[in-house]
């Protein structure tokens, strides 16, 4: 791991950060939690300041926001700009149950041309979104070698990538390792990366059966995000979360909860379609987010009691989930479950 973080570049100002044609601005940038917006209106240049307020919409669940600040980068001059504008306009459009206007801005991103102000290309970047978005990636890019080029903050963020990646390879030791090593190195001096290590670390320590860590882990995800609101990895992740965002939110927050949840619900709709428009392993449609995070759990091997004692429900709604599932699927036990369903 410290062969992917070795000879990166720490950013000392957004100015500087600008004058290197910085991808995903504000993900490569350092603040302390309760001071993302400051560090949005801190870059000079107004492009760039306009780039990063798209973002922090995008994490902050304004996804309407976020697409109309994206949709007049999408075709800037600076492929930096014009790249992070298609991640942003792309991840915006599935919160928002759009998967046309995703699917094509996916394409468009893969043939951005590389260009020497641009130290990745359309491709990598298309196949970053693609892990994000648990699909296939194409043959032609290499993510297991994230580039020197890129400023500090945003290597931290690939590293969370690889951590997906290797998580949906049902590798959740190493995913767990990578995102680990990435924290140990500081990977927290830079929120937004920050939380989502914490959240790969919370999936794949669930994945393991590990409870009481994996609880450890949301909770200082939570505390990275709650001061800025930046609340995005936790509807992209909600299923995979199993019930963590449900459980462990505090009842006061409860607004924040169903914000998180409405994003969810639309999010997780629209990524079944493109998901299932890819991927050879076909996911179910129809089941609300509730009934494939009871179903999972359940068709990893779960018992009806575990499953209401970790979701905090009674075993009743428990069995109602796995009856409705059944119903929807046309299926009749836990294996054939295993077919339809986040692994």
């Amino acid at each position: 791991m410290r062969s992917i973080i070795k000879g990166a570049k720490t950013v000392r100002a957004n100015h500087d950060a600008a004058r290197c044609g910085m991808i995903m601005l504000l993900i490569g940038t350092a603040f302390s939690p309760g001071t993302c917006n400051d560090a949005v209106e801190a870059f000079s240049d107004p492009d760039y300041r306009d780039m990063a307020r798209a973002e922090h919409c995008l994490f902050t669940g304004r996804a309407n926001e976020a697409v109309s600040k994206a949709t007049p980068l999408l075709v800037h001059a600076d492929p930096a700009i014009r790249m992070s504008a298609h991640i942003v306009y792309c991840i915006s459009s599935l919160t928002l149950g759009n998967v046309d206007d995703a699917q094509k801005t996916l394409e468009s991103l893969e043939h951005i041309d590389t260009q020497e102000s641009a130290p990745i290309t359309g491709g990598y970047c298309a196949d970053v979104v693609r892990i994000l978005l648990h699909l296939p990636e194409q043959d032609s890019t290499n993510l297991d070698e994230i580039p020197a080029a890129l400023p500090e903050g945003v290597r931290f963020f690939l590293c969370y990538v690889l951590a997906l990646r290797a998580y949906l390879r049902g590798e959740y030791g190493k995913a767990e390792g990578i995102a680990l090593a990435a924290l140990t190195l500081n990977g927290n001096r830079y929120p937004i990366p920050g939380i989502y290590l914490h959240v790969v670390s919370t999936i794949s320590l669930v994945r393991q059966e590990r409870l009481a860590e994996a609880a450890q882990h949301f909770m200082a995800a939570w505390e990275l995000a709650l001061p800025d609101g930046l609340i995005s990895p936790f509807w992209e992740h909600y299923v995979l979360l199993s019930g963590f965002n449900k459980k462990l939110i505090k009842p006061e927050l409860s607004e924040k909860h169903r914000q998180i949840s409405d994003c969810a619900d639309r999010y997780f709709s629209a990524w079944i379609d493109m998901h299932n428009s890819h991927s050879e392993q076909y996911v179910a449609p129809g089941l609300t987010k509730m009934e494939s995070t009871v179903t999972m759990l359940f068709s990893r091997g779960w018992s009806v009691e575990a499953i209401a004692r970790h979701l905090d429900i009674s075993k009743n709604t428990v069995k109602s989930h796995l009856s409705a599932t059944y119903h929807k699927l046309g299926v009749n036990n836990r294996e054939q479950l295993r077919d339809y369903l986040l692994r």
